[in-house]
């Protein structure tokens, strides 16, 4: 790996660890994360996009393996299995119950998981404990950021470098069986899956 890139790493590793948040480029649009423990450093993601608190976070995941210990699945494990074999990593978050979510990330206790199609990402989410809290980086009701130049205008601690891949992550939620966002995967190839 190239001596920036782990440079880079180990500052964004630093700054979550101390509760900080930093924006980073994934295979969909430009993210922000905190630590999922972290429930100021959480919040602050709430003030930064003046986002309403009743609305979840999401917890991006290094692989499958942290996915399902934050996941009560039970009667949904095939049918998450199936998903996430099919389109994982890349542009799907899945709903499910979840395991010991704080309140600040969810409200009912749920969580929406996503393994991002970004191999230094996965890398961070590996050093940072295998998971961390986080949402599209913008303005509540306004369109993602997709350049480094334009996370830079956001008060956050760290800034990635990178460019971001494409559209926002395809939503399901997997406990009703429907598709909430219709984003990088189609709506039908996800609903193929979930019949």
């Amino acid at each position: 790996m190239e001596e920036v890139y782990q440079k880079a790493l180990a500052q964004a590793v630093e700054v979550l660890r101390t509760g900080g948040l930093v924006a980073f480029p994934t295979d969909t649009v430009f993210g922000v994360m905190a630590l999922m423990e972290d429930e100021a450093a959480c919040k602050r993601i709430y003030t930064l996009k003046g986002r309403q608190e009743d609305k979840p976070l999401q917890v991006l995941v290094a692989d499958l393996e942290d996915a399902l210990k934050l996941a009560e699945l039970g009667p949904l494990e095939k049918r998450f299995l199936r998903l996430v074999q099919a389109f994982w990593p890349g542009g799907l978050t899945v709903v499910v119950p979840g395991r010991a979510i704080p309140p600040w990330i969810s409200k009912d206790g749920s969580v929406g998981l996503r393994m991002p199609d970004h191999a230094l990402l996965r890398e961070l989410l590996r050093r940072a404990g295998g998971h961390a809290a986080a949402t599209s980086l913008n303005k509540s009701g306004e369109p993602p950021v997709r350049t480094e130049a334009e996370a830079r205008a956001f008060p956050v601690d760290y800034v990635f470098p990178g460019e971001a891949g494409g559209l926002a992550s395809s939503v399901v939620d997997l406990r009703t069986g429907e598709v909430l966002r219709e984003g990088a995967i189609p709506k039908e190839a996800l609903l193929a899956l979930l019949r």
